[in-house]
């Protein structure tokens, strides 16, 4: 019985693994108002998404080391100033 519940747990961490996309929050750029906004990365707060070109989808920028992106602000600060908010999804998503 403890076979099939880990190989069960096992299957379903896959499932779930698969099924999270490291490109969560990244935006499409399919509209003009995105152009140069930028929009929270999902899974690495040292990170966030730049969009530069209508119908290109957004580019992956790091914050220099020791800071995070806070989207309230539009920019990398340190990480003691870093206050997490949910993030929100880009008005179109790659």
């Amino acid at each position: 019985m403890k076979s099939v519940v880990a190989l069960f747990a096992t299957v379903l961490a896959i499932i779930l693994v698969a099924g999270v996309s490291a490109d969560a929050g990244r935006s499409a750029c399919k509209d003009e108002s995105e152009i140069g906004q930028t929009y929270t990365h999902h899974f690495d707060a040292a990170k966030y998404w730049l969009c530069e070109t209508l119908g290109v989808p957004a580019t992956e920028v790091d914050c220099p080391a020791g800071l995070a992106y806070m989207h309230l602000l539009k920019e990398c600060i340190p990480w003691a100033s870093y206050i997490w908010k949910k993030p929100e999804m880009p008005p179109t998503v790659a």
